[in-house]
């Protein structure tokens, strides 16, 4: 699954979806309106049949990430600047390979952070929404003492959990199959890549979750999205500190 600017794009194997799909169409076809969205449409097309590990495999590569990150598929051999910290990622079934521009504009804002001292000893770190765990890899990876990821889907955890013993992070990442109600305590940073709406309905409990003085960065923010978003957080109390873009997307940063 992935969002694209017209909705969201759907991979199903079509000898099973082959049943459904009728189905599928009716109750898209009798879902009413939406207020900001309008009506629902539903498009379905083939794909020819193909080793689709094997292509996961021909279109990820080694990927460097602003001045200091390299984001790496575990069969490949990397040689890079010794100075590079290389987080080693295994596609599966969870957003985040750091192909993406929103991972990307996490990836770069975190790195700033370390730039401002902000990932030095003591600092903490709440990823909400974590996925593969590829920003919550990069934190510790950039010295933030305490990182914490978590995640709603059970299945996204465990795939992050994969990746953090990929990278020998065990020790250094706590991770949380929770919503952000679930999880207690304010961090000095908190980033969450996810999707304009749900950040918007979680606005209060992702502000409260930012220690005063702290930062937030929101990230899978499509650029037409971004003033309701930030219009959002500067009523919960949190200032614009910076807007970055890359393609349709944007990053918006706040200080508490």
């Amino acid at each position: 699954m992935e969002y694209i600017s017209g909705g969201i794009r759907i991979y199903l194997d079509s000898a099973r979806f082959a049943d459904e799909k009728e189905r599928l169409r009716q109750i898209v076809d009798s879902a009413p309106a939406l207020p900001d969205e309008g009506v629902i449409g539903l498009a379905v097309s083939e794909i020819p049949d193909e080793d689709w590990s094997r292509t996961w495999k021909e279109h990820f590569k080694p990927l460097q990430v602003g001045r200091r990150f390299l984001v790496s598929p575990t069969w490949e051999a990397v040689h890079c600047d010794p100075e590079r910290l290389i987080i080693r990622i295994d596609p599966g079934r969870a957003f985040g390979t750091g192909h993406h521009e929103s991972t990307r504009l996490c990836l770069e804002w975190l790195e700033s952070c370390r730039e401002l001292d902000l990932g030095s000893s003591g600092m903490s770190l709440l990823d909400l929404g974590t996925g593969s765990g590829i920003l919550a890899i990069g934190a510790a990876l950039l010295g933030f003492e305490e990182v914490v990821g978590i995640d709603n889907d059970p299945e996204a955890v465990k795939v992050a959990k994969e990746n953090i013993l990929l990278n020998g992070l065990s020790e250094k990442i706590r991770l949380l199959c929770a919503t952000p109600e679930g999880v207690s305590g304010s961090f000095d940073v908190v980033i969450s890549n996810i999707e304009s709406k749900p950040l918007i309905r979680m606005s209060e409990t992702i502000a409260s979750k930012v220690r005063g003085g702290g930062l937030l960065a929101l990230s899978g923010i499509l650029i037409e999205q971004a003033d309701e978003v930030g219009a959002e957080y500067e009523k919960r109390g949190l200032r614009p500190a910076g807007a970055k873009t890359a393609g349709e997307w944007v990053l918006l940063a706040f200080q508490k």
